[in-house]
């Protein structure tokens, strides 16, 4: 062969080998065929399947969107490492026992001996559990150490997971059993391959921040089981699965969701500028399902009751989303609305507004986790005239960011005999913002090339 074709030649195959590698590379993994998934879609409603998605699909550890999803596929061996306590020992007893009641294709067990296939869980001091994962750097920096915390590592291989490392720290203020016992169980669910925590629902075991009422609830248990349902593959990719279940999820083909979901509601309310308003800076952020609304400060009775009537009509534009007053004298969360009422009488406005915002982007989808509004009052005529019309507005503006100064000459809401109603207008406002299609962290100019399609 001459040399000049033989070059050629060994050009071409090496491109060829390349490519080949290469598209072996990027091999997806097993699919499900159509009867699986419509089974599945029986088994586990719109609320699951959507949580599992953001909560199987990233990664709590190095804060990054999965492309398979993990488990394990022999049963867990959970070892205790270090020096752990009687307590400590039946904290991990207590959780084995309520993850095996799951009825799972996998068991846990309690072991003395580590091997290549267990989660170890350390207990240790901020330093210990730093140096036990090898993430002395991460924990310094980026761990909130006034509470107690618990951080899994873990190792895979083609979507399986063979072994966890877990480091759990304990506050020495906070020693409610309850409480310690959510964290050994939330660290070993993830080590299980749910591994990302979530904004959503402030009521779970994963969610993100810090919450005293976190429990393993319902609707954790049923993305435990559907991780270990045997339709669902080692291994399966994400994409298969925004492909499988594009139907129920609400951040797949979110361009023609808002678009049958605009269709419902007048024109003029996507066509004025005021939904593009809503979002914070260039993506709409909005709270999670759950939130607590705290009064504070210079507090009147009717204050309170002002607030429990707009809450009730808040219930009656979005059932799902669950507004509750916080009683008198419990401190405020990570979570939700304050509203700090204050005298200031040397205060020109007779009212003066301030909101400051709090958002979550460590998760899959960012969150406005928490609103904190003061509200001053300089004590003249009006300020008293229309104190509990400006309350209303700043837990309407908390949950809706529009800027007042769009209402113009229209009432935000009525105050009637024991009712607030809110104008339809801003009523309707609200049930988009927190419809489920209104995805959190859609951007804004993708949601002006949604609008675009439909002026047209």
């Amino acid at each position: 062969m001459p040399e000049k074709i033989r070059i050629i030649f060994l050009i071409f195959m090496t491109c060829a080998m390349a490519t080949l590698f290469s598209a072996c590379g990027k091999k997806k993994g097993p699919e499900i065929n159509a009867d699986e998934i419509l089974g599945l879609k029986g088994r586990y409603d719109m609320a699951t399947i959507n949580y599992f998605y953001e909560t199987v699909f990233h990664e709590d550890f190095e804060s990054k969107n999965l492309d398979n999803l993990l488990k394990w596929n022999s049963d867990p061996k959970i070892v205790l490492v270090g020096n752990p306590s009687e307590t400590e020992i039946g904290y991990v007893k207590n959780v084995i026992a309520r993850i095996n009641k799951l009825d799972l294709p996998i068991k846990c067990t309690l072991e003395i001996k580590s091997d290549a296939n267990s989660i170890e869980i350390f207990f240790g001091n901020v330093k210990e559990v730093g140096a036990y994962l090898k993430a002395d750097s991460l924990i310094q920096n980026d761990v909130d150490t006034t509470s107690h915390f618990g951080m899994a590592r873990s190792v895979s291989y083609d979507g399986i997971l063979s072994k966890a490392y877990v480091g759990i720290y304990y506050n020495g203020n906070d020693t409610l059993h309850s409480t310690r016992e959510n964290i050994v169980l939330e660290e070993i669910v993830q080590s299980l391959g749910v591994t990302g925590d979530s904004y959503t629902y402030p009521g779970s075991l994963f969610f993100q921040n810090d919450n005293p009422d976190k429990s393993f609830t319902r609707l954790d248990m049923a993305v435990v089981s559907m991780l270990y349902d045997p339709a669902i593959p080692l291994n399966y990719p994400r994409e298969s699965f925004e492909k499988d279940f594009s139907d129920e999820l609400y951040s797949i083909n979110t361009s023609e969701k808002i678009k049958k979901l605009l269709g419902r509601f007048p024109e003029d309310l996507y066509t004025s500028g005021d939904l593009e308003a809503c979002f914070t800076g260039q993506e709409l952020l909005k709270h999670p399902r759950e939130i607590w609304v705290n009064l504070c400060g210079s507090v009147q009775n009717e204050d309170s009751v002002i607030v429990e009537r707009a809450i009730a009509s808040i219930h009656k534009i979005v059932p799902d989303l669950h507004v509750r007053l916080a009683p008198k004298n419990v401190s405020e969360r990570d979570y939700g609305i304050v509203l700090n009422l204050k005298h200031m009488d040397q205060q020109k406005e007779a009212i003066h507004r301030n909101i400051e915002v709090v958002k979550g982007d460590d998760c899959m989808f960012p969150k406005l986790i928490k609103s904190r509004v003061s509200l001053s009052f300089n004590g003249s005529e009006k300020s008293k005239k229309f104190r509990q019309q400006s309350i209303v507005d700043a837990l309407y503006f908390s949950l809706v960011p529009i800027p007042q100064n769009r209402l113009g000459g229209n009432k935000l809401f009525e105050i009637g005999d024991n009712t607030v109603e809110f104008n339809k207008r801003y009523a309707d406002l609200l049930r988009l913002i927190y419809s489920n299609e209104f995805v959190d962290g859609l951007k804004l100019g993708d949601f002006k090339n949604i609008k675009s399609t439909l002026t047209k």
